[in-house]
């Protein structure tokens, strides 16, 4: 081993632990590894970003466009569609038919698109043979996947096998050599559901017969319902519910309105409560009536705290010393929380603010997921914070540290003679627990009691100097004299004009990651979500703050005009039966059309596969069968950065040396076992790999070292490759080893020990079918 592949080997492991853990997009660690290999030599400036206009890249790309026009135009539906028709409402013919149909569709489309495609039909036709979603959805994405690796169109890993041997100067994979080894592995993962997988699948979310209360029973709707009603002389009398913010000041969702005899199903945000008024809201009374313990407080402002101005708050003379820190780039605090981390107690640090990219957060910083270059605004007593480097920056002590917070006043709370916090015993500790503010000091007569803990309880005339979100705590205090009513009858979900569908991010999504609030979820869309369902279990409060995941399942309620639009939302895939945006039908001609050319011209030997797909694709456009915009946004830009990123990398090792010290390792481990051990060894690493990455990485660093494997060994490489390329599809233990899996994790209700359970024994059957097959067509 020479300084050279140790350097390059060290650099390859930083970027599989960065893919691994996400701490950055895995499209930016391939830039910034591909960044480091240009400057410190390992890949020439010329051959930099050939990756960019490789024949993989532009074949992914154009199959992107071509899978887009197929599901515009309404083939993958209508396929769909017919699977009821035909087979009736039996499990076992359903889950062949569905991971059939799947598997047909993904040897052509993008994997991804075929499950979102097939995720509505499927969710109606468990709905309509009364079958729980986790017994269809999970073999929808494993029919998927599997169906890919049927052609060399039908998956990124086979579309990178078959460009590198191109680029090597061998001669590539065709379109249909992968077909006998892709239609067996998916024959052999739908006998596998239909025998051992079928026990392992999980049965819960099953439906109910009435449609009309399946979805309201499936997330517990009729739990923890109960009533605000507005009495006289209320503030509320009169208010528009958009005024009100009820919702997100006490964390509940507003189901309907009673107003006499009349029920007004998901009012609008114009409308006007008034006195008398019952409001029927979903979430956790009990949290709700200690919220509404606050009311009768004073609500201020302050300039001065004691003897110390907001400018002066932080000084030592004052009781407490003010700090600023970063949190630094290899800091063990990045990707966690204040609380997880124990850090008043571990640092002696009261943080009261933290600010990211400019902007300052001064609520709910227990929970608040921590990111490199978070300044963090605290206040400590005596000596400085023994606080390591690698873990803190600190830039600043003293009142200076604060200079930054000016703008952001401290609220101040006078608590009155009879106030429901002293009969309760409310302190601190519930102050930040449930109110989300952070009190830094509580002023009791002439003392000043800095940055106090959670065991600190009010007593009577104390001023509370808090951090926190003042229009929330100006509307919960707005809402005086309301009378909350446990246990009331449940009322109709749905009616005429509203209904009720269920949705699932979308996987390119631009809403994960954001809380509804910041969303600004129902005047975007103008319907609400009533409820989450995020690892087999419904979520039913304090969603206004809750961040959304890929794989989240949202319980939406409104107009069902609005509930219609949903489909053309890109972020969203509707599950439930709404009118749908129409399909452009009179183009699907044309849309089949131009596959079945792309088909022809590489079977006739006319253009190589990427000339024939990026022909396809713009045939698709220039047809009308998908607009130009449609083609963008159908293209996973993610996926192609990705992969024309990493390309390099591939080509740094070989010319360093690298892969040729690890086929020496195969050879030395396997080799003396005889080929079918080396292809093993190999099959074995490029599963494990595309578990934890993307299955196109995986196949991009093996490539090399396949190539000097089977040169030092004398083998073939054909069926090295090929061996390596279906294994990089096997992807089935956890939910993020592919997205087709992610994609159904939140409609299906399934956790990620469901893939565990029921993914592991499918991948060890379909990597001894390979380790079988491939030497029977490919010789060693």
């Amino acid at each position: 081993m020479t300084l050279e592949i140790a350097f390059l080997l060290v650099v390859l492991a930083a970027m599989v632990v960065l893919f691994l853990t996400e701490r950055l997009p895995i499209d930016l660690t391939a830039f910034l590894g591909l960044t480091l290999l240009i400057f410190t030599g390992y890949v020439a400036v010329d051959q930099a970003f050939t990756g960019f206009a490789s024949s993989a890249v532009i074949t992914m790309l154009s199959i992107f466009i071509v899978s887009a026009g197929l599901m515009q135009t309404g083939v993958a539906d209508l396929v769909g569609g017919a699977i009821h028709r035909f087979v009736g409402g039996r499990e076992t013919p359903l889950m062949v038919a569905v991971m059939l149909v799947a598997g047909v569709l993904s040897m052509f489309m993008n994997n991804i698109a075929a499950t979102a495609v097939l995720m509505p039909a499927v969710a109606s036709l468990a709905r309509r043979a009364h079958l729980a979603p986790s017994r269809m959805f999970m073999p929808l994405a494993f029919g998927a996947i599997l169906g890919g690796t049927a052609t060399q169109v039908g998956t990124p890993p086979n579309i990178l096998a078959a460009a590198m041997l191109r680029d090597r100067g061998l001669e590539p994979f065709g379109l249909f050599d992968f077909t006998p080894f892709g239609v067996v592995l998916l024959l052999g993962g739908v006998v596998f559901m239909l025998t051992v997988g079928r026990r392992l699948l999980p049965g819960r979310r099953a439906a109910t017969a009435g449609r009309h209360s399946e979805l309201a029973d499936l997330y517990g709707l009729h739990e923890g319902l109960f009533s605000i009603r507005i009495p006289p002389a209320s503030q509320l009398d009169g208010a528009t519910l958009r005024e009100t913010r009820l919702g997100t000041t006490l964390g509940v969702q507003l189901l309907g309105i009673a107003r006499g005899q009349d029920w007004q199903l998901a009012p609008k945000h114009d409308m006007r409560l008034l006195a008398g008024d019952e409001l029927v809201v979903q979430g956790d009374a009990e949290e709700v009536q200690q919220m509404l313990r606050l009311q009768g407080v004073d609500l201020g402002t302050a300039t001065t705290l004691g003897t110390a101005t907001t400018g002066e708050i932080g000084a030592p003379d004052a009781g407490v010393t003010a700090l600023r820190a970063r949190v630094a780039a290899t800091s063990p605090l990045v990707g966690s929380t204040l609380a997880a981390t124990d850090f008043r107690e571990r640092w002696r640090v009261f943080v009261i603010a933290v600010e990211r990219d400019g902007e300052v957060h001064v609520d709910r910083l227990g929970g608040l997921s921590l990111e490199e270059g978070d300044l963090l605004y605290g206040l400590f007593r005596g000596d400085a914070p023994e606080i390591a480097a690698e873990v803190l920056e600190i830039e600043e002590t003293g009142p200076a540290a604060l200079d930054r917070l000016e703008d952001q006043p401290l609220l101040v709370i006078r608590v009155p003679e009879n106030s429901a916090l002293l009969a309760s015993g409310a302190g601190v500790g519930w102050m930040g627990r449930l109110m989300e503010l952070t009190v830094v000091a509580v002023e009791r007569g002439e003392v000043v009691l800095w940055a106090p803990g959670p065991e600190v309880r009010f007593e009577s005339g104390d001023q509370l100097y808090v951090k926190g979100r003042e229009r929330r705590l100006r509307a919960l205090l707005r809402m005086g004299g309301v009378q909350l009513t446990s246990g009331v009858a449940a009322p109709a979900f749905e009616s005429e004009e509203v209904g009720m569908a269920e949705a699932t991010l979308a996987p390119r999504s631009g809403l994960a990651g954001r809380s509804l609030e910041e969303i600004a979820f129902r005047d975007r869309y103008g319907v609400q979500v009533l409820a989450i369902w995020r690892e087999g279990k419904p979520i039913r409060s304090g969603l206004a703050q809750l961040a959304l995941r890929v794989g989240d399942a949202l319980l939406l309620q409104g107009r069902r005009g609005r509930l219609g639009l949903l489909s053309r939302e890109r972020d969203l895939v509707v599950l439930s039966d709404v009118a749908e945006e129409p399909r452009r039908l009179k183009k699907a001609p044309y849309a089949v059309g131009c596959l079945a050319l792309m088909v022809g011209l590489v079977v006739a030997g006319v253009a190589p596969i990427q000339v024939a797909a990026f022909a396809a694709a713009s045939l698709v456009v220039l047809c009308g069968a998908l607009t130009m915009e449609e083609a963008y946004r159908a293209v996973e830009w993610r996926a192609i950065f990705l992969v024309a990123a990493i390309l390099p990398v591939g080509s740094a090792m070989e010319s360093s040396g690298t892969a040729a010290l690890l086929a020496s390792s195969v050879m030395d481990l396997a080799g003396p076992a005889g080929p079918y051990a080396v292809l093993a060894a190999l099959v074995l690493l490029s599963s494990l790999l595309s578990q934890c990455l993307d299955g196109a990485p995986a196949v991009v660093l093996l490539t090399p070292v396949v190539l000097e494997a089977a040169s030092g060994l004398g083998l073939s490489p054909y069926p090295l490759m090929m061996g390596v390329a279906l294994a990089a599809s096997a992807a089935f233990m956890t939910p993020f080893s592919h997205k087709a899996n992610l994609l159904v994790m939140g409609a299906g209700g399934y956790r990620s020990m469901d893939y565990l359970r029921v993914g592991t024994p499918l991948t060890v059957v379909l990597l001894a079918a390979i380790v079988w097959m491939v030497p029977l067509i490919f010789p060693f």
